[in-house]
């Protein structure tokens, strides 16, 4: 757990949610609605969520892919909420699309690759 709560972990997860929220917007949205800072604002709050539900999921249930799902819709939510109130999507069906996206992409899936406890 360390290793996701180390500065590099921290930035990596920002980096990380910088690139999900970019992609998501250029796939879902017009690229000239594109904002760098709209984008670095969502990602500030998107790793807000996603390093306490990687903690959470790692003391939760470790590193078994089984209840992934359900973290992926804990994330879908929160980009839900992300793409409709920091991104400012206009359109209910591109905010779900980009939900879905950012559920798949920013699940807690680097629980999985955490080497194993000594």
């Amino acid at each position: 757990m360390d290793s996701l709560l180390s500065p590099l972990g921290l930035g990596l997860a920002l980096l990380w949610s910088f690139a999900v929220l970019a992609s998501v917007q250029l796939t879902v949205r017009l690229i000239m609605a594109f904002s760098v800072r709209r984008t670095a604002l969502g990602a500030l709050a998107l790793t807000a969520v996603t390093v306490p539900v990687s903690v959470a999921y790692l003391l939760l249930f470790g590193r078994s892919p089984t209840p992934m799902p359900l973290a992926m819709l804990v994330t879908g939510i929160a980009g839900y909420v992300i793409a409709d109130r920091v991104l400012g999507f206009r359109r209910q069906r591109s905010t779900i699309v980009a939900a879905i996206g950012i559920g798949l992409l920013s699940a807690p899936w680097a629980v999985l690759m955490l080497p194993p406890p000594r």
